[in-house]
């Protein structure tokens, strides 16, 4: 598996793991289109020549959010998204940032494992965040250059 930045020609592949992942909540095209000419973060992991999955995180101020991970079905259950997050995790600690935030749905029990197991822990609960009426869980990793790596 490779990690790659995003590139235009990869969008309709995105948008295909998106609305398998997120059917409830599923960005626009749009959307993906802006975060790719302002996230440097926009990451794409391959297996061999298919993109299996992606990451998006936003920096400012020395404090990212993770905005959207996602593995295609196919790809679950492989380490796909933990290589991901710990790809993003030593790319961001290299530029001294300080803390990674992210918002995930209550009961999306697999993804609140992997969190945790790269040391999130959860700082507050969004009643009605997502589109749906579901409750997030807002989660912070503190990525001083002296902790542990994942």
């Amino acid at each position: 598996m490779r990690i790659v930045r995003f590139q235009l020609k990869n969008l309709r592949r995105i948008l295909q793991i998106e609305s398998e992942s997120f059917p409830a909540d599923e960005w626009p095209r749009d959307l993906f289109i802006q975060y790719a000419d302002s996230c440097p973060l926009f990451l794409v992991a391959k297996v061999g020549r298919v993109i299996a999955g992606y990451a998006i995180t936003s920096v400012r101020d020395k404090r990212a959010e993770l905005l959207s991970l996602a593995v295609s079905r196919r790809f679950r259950r492989q380490g796909i998204a933990a290589q991901m997050l710990r790809f993003t995790i030593q790319r961001l600690r290299a530029g001294g940032v300080r803390f990674m935030m992210l918002m995930v749905r209550r009961n999306n029990v697999r993804a609140i494992d992997l969190y945790r197991r790269f040391r999130f822990v959860r700082v507050r609960t969004v009643a009605g965040y997502y589109e749906d009426g579901e409750t997030a869980w807002r989660m912070k990793k503190t990525l001083s250059p002296h902790s542990q790596p994942e």
